[in-house]
């Protein structure tokens, strides 16, 4: 049995514990800590609980913790450790013990019973949950009801331009279903193995409200189920309680308030699910893709190839093209393998599958090809060990280890903006890499270092991928544009095999052919992605320790952490920018600002500004005679987008201060709020502010990068523009900027390329 490490007993004196009044609005927590500090006894409870769920402290190091603050200010802490049972949520209380048979992993519900109705095995629920047979369950109708009183103004409020495909509600599939009065999920079931040498693993359940734009679904991810354990659960088990739930939620709904106490009423479905290839096929009960009819969207047989000593099943692009599959002819298959007991299935499919109960869900247009999969831990991965094996060196594509130390120094020298969190590490450390370091890679500085390193067919054959995944993780795309990126991914996967060679026709490549169809249902590629649940993922293994009850352990640190983050803004709106840059860095959760620092809706500075005034170069740029108040600052954010001075980049070797305007490219010089006399008439002491950005032009150059493709009938190379400084100043005002790009330097030449959908801040 797994034993709890540094286990300590608790303090359960009766005493008052003002932890747990931490909310409390009539507490008072704005007393600051001792006289002249200007940290306040509610911002630093909250500071330190954020560092006892980042570093799971024990009982023991907490307590020592809390008498050492205790000594060095006395007062300042409550001494109690009352607090750690609840935290900051009643999560016990709300918490559903789902039991499984030991023997046959029948599910039997929150109530046992004394018999497995399947195996008759003898049931006792005290050795069932001594025995850890067992999974827990947060109900979605408690997290939605929570969730939705504080968003429910953002809801539908996507960013959307015309009849262009954007988020996932510019999707076919969406707007097909799409109802007044209903929320839709997207769920993601991946395991996630706790160690590289365990044997145990977390199996989630985790859900997004589709309605809510892409930054907010980020921002509140739904935990409905946790299973831990050796192994794997058995599906239709596991699945059974979030089914269940959802029946109920798509025919009665449930009701909740809104911020002015409202009572609404909302019905809630299943859309989309999200998972890996081998997951998928389980969760679909197909056959697995290194079989015959491997492919859980069209009837793509493959073949079975040899590849070193063995053999390896490949996908190569068929002439007559492959049928799609449908949800009835599927039910019909799974149906007709039941019926006559086939072992081996039908056409791939193996039986029925769980999610055929889960209503208004399509077992087959509800599974997406997930890009974090099959790109950036698939294909990208693939060529590149390819490129580098000494076991191809005498292969025209093989770069030499001379070239793999070049490549290694260039990237070590690039400055990524913040969306790319990892900083780059060298290409010989790619075994250790993560799908978010291979999608940059990819996208970002393979585009610019391999142009001189790959040999020309192979370069131009890569650009047909990077090219495709630039449209389909654009923030806007035409048809037309997803139409060309379709193209370019058909001739990127039919050419694999003159290039590379049969055995390397993989399925990963084979997937990159229902991308576009995937966007042109679903929207963009950034719209349902693994990505989005990345940050939970590694929070839930984070969470792990080793205890008799880890599930459970995870499960409170989890809805703990959430409660943490939810009040954080509140509690620390007026706290200072070192207090709140240091609760974001413990907490991971994002950029916290003052009402004050909001210039509109979706701009504000972040950090201390400094009054000054307008420069003679400045005023030249803004064409203006007047001088008006102005404050100086070196960050904001403009519609999620982080935008940084060039100072402020340099000095913390993060480049956010390349930006795309209306005009063209800017390189970010400074960044002023203008305080100008009121013109709206709203009152006499108001004031308007503005917030203009200063900065060098950087103007196209006079040659650039160019890979025509006579068959797509454009430059597949358009996406990546080489510029040059100038010492023009433009001013730009916040609604001029389209976009924030990335800047790499190469050999003296300069190249920027609009950043993709990534991550949001």
């Amino acid at each position: 049995m797994l034993q709890h490490k540094n286990s300590a007993s608790c303090d359960d004196a009766p005493e008052e514990d003002p932890m747990e009044q931490i909310f409390d609005p009539n507490f008072d927590g704005e007393r600051k800590i001792y006289a002249g500090s200007s940290v306040s006894v509610r911002a630093l409870l909250l500071l330190l609980l954020a560092f006892i769920l980042k570093h799971d402290l024990s009982k023991a190091a907490t307590k020592d913790l809390l008498a050492l603050l205790n000594l060095v200010v006395p007062g300042c802490i409550p001494s109690s450790l009352r607090f750690l049972k609840k935290h900051l949520t009643d999560v016990d209380n709300k918490t559903e013990i789902h039991l499984y048979c030991p023997r046959c992993e029948n599910y039997l519900g929150i109530d046992p019973g004394t018999e497995c109705g399947v195996c008759q095995q003898r049931l006792s629920k005290k050795s069932l949950l001594e025995k850890a047979n067992y999974f827990l369950v947060m109900p979605l109708e408690i997290q939605l009801r929570k969730i939705l009183t504080r968003v429910h103004s953002k809801l539908g409020k996507h960013f959307t331009r015309g009849d262009c495909l954007s988020d996932i509600n510019t999707g076919g599939e969406y707007k097909h279903d799409e109802q007044e009065g209903s929320i839709t999920l997207t769920f993601t079931c991946d395991s996630a193995p706790l160690l590289n040498s365990s044997k145990f693993s977390v199996w989630p359940i985790l859900c997004t409200i589709n309605e809510l734009p892409y930054v907010e679904r980020c921002k509140n991810v739904l935990l409905h189920t946790l299973w831990f354990g050796k192994g794997k659960p058995l599906l239709q088990c596991f699945f059974t309680p979030f089914i269940n739930e959802l029946h109920k939620l798509s025919h009665e709904g449930f009701t909740w308030e809104d911020e002015s106490g409202l009572e609404l009423s909302t019905r809630v479905t299943a859309k989309v699910c999200v998972c890996d290839s081998k997951a998928r096929s389980a969760v679909q009960n197909f056959q697995p893709f290194s079989s015959e009819f491997g492919c859980g969207f069209c009837y793509h047989k493959g073949e079975l190839v040899q590849k070193g000593r063995g053999f390896t099943r490949v996908y190569p692009v068929q002439v007559d093209g492959c049928d799609l599959r449908h949800m009835a002819e599927t039910e019909q298959l799974a149906t007709l393998v039941i019926e006559n007991g086939y072992p081996q299935g039908q056409m791939g499919v193996k039986g029925h599958s769980p999610l055929l109960l889960l209503p208004s869900f399509d077992i087959i247009k509800g599974f997406i090809p997930d890009y974090m999969h099959c790109v950036c831990l698939g294909v990208v991965p693939e060529l590149v060990n390819l490129w580098l094996d000494p076991l191809y060196a005498r292969k025209r594509f093989h770069l030499s280890p001379e070239s793999l130390k070049d490549l290694d120094k260039a990237l070590c020298a690039i400055q990524p903006p913040d969306e790319i969190r990892q900083r780059p590490r060298r290409l010989s450390e790619r075994m250790h890499w993560e799908a978010s370091e291979w999608r940059a890679f990819a996208l970002l500085y393979s585009p610019v270092l391999l142009s001189k390193v790959l040999p020309k067919l192979y370069y131009k054959h890569w650009m047909l991928l990077i090219s495709s995944l630039h449209v389909l993780l654009s923030q806007f795309a035409t048809q037309e544009e997803i139409s060309c990126a379709e193209l370019c991914l058909v001739q990127f996967v039919s050419q694999v095999q003159s290039l590379y060679g049969l055995e390397h026709c993989s399925f990963n490549s084979h997937l990159l052919m229902h991308l576009t169809d995937c966007a042109r249902s679903w929207g963009l590629l950034w719209a349902n992605s693994a990505f989005v649940y990345q940050d939970v993922r590694s929070r839930l293994l984070q969470l792990y320790s080793r205890t008799e009850s880890a599930s459970s352990h995870i499960f409170k640190q989890f809805f703990s952490y959430d409660e943490m983050i939810r009040k954080g803004s509140d509690v620390l709106k007026d706290a200072s920018t070192e207090i709140t840059d240091l609760f974001s860095s413990m907490t991971s959760c994002g950029i916290l600002t003052k009402s004050s620092n909001y210039i509109s809706e979706d701009a504000f500075t972040l950090g201390c500004g400094s009054p000054r005034s307008l420069t003679v170069r400045e005023l030249a740029a803004l064409q203006s005679k007047d001088t008006w108040p102005i404050t100086e600052y070196s960050r904001f954010v403009c519609r999620d987008m982080l935008v940084t001075t060039l100072d402020y980049s340099v000095s913390c070797k993060r480049n956010n201060s390349v930006i795309e305007t209306t005009s063209g490219f800017v390189l970010v010089e400074s960044v002023v709020v203008v305080e100008k006399l009121c013109s709206c008439g709203k009152s006499s002491g108001c004031s308007c502010r503005e917030l203009v950005v200063f900065g060098r032009k950087l103007l196209l150059a006079n040659f650039q990068p160019t890979i025509q493709n006579a068959q797509i009938d454009r430059n597949i190379a358009k996406f990546l523009v080489r510029v040059r400084s100038s010492d023009e100043l433009c001013a730009v005002a916040c609604q001029d900027v389209v976009g924030k790009c990335f800047v790499m330097e190469q050999k003296g030449r300069l190249y920027v390329m609009r950043m993709p959908v990534i991550a949001p801040l």
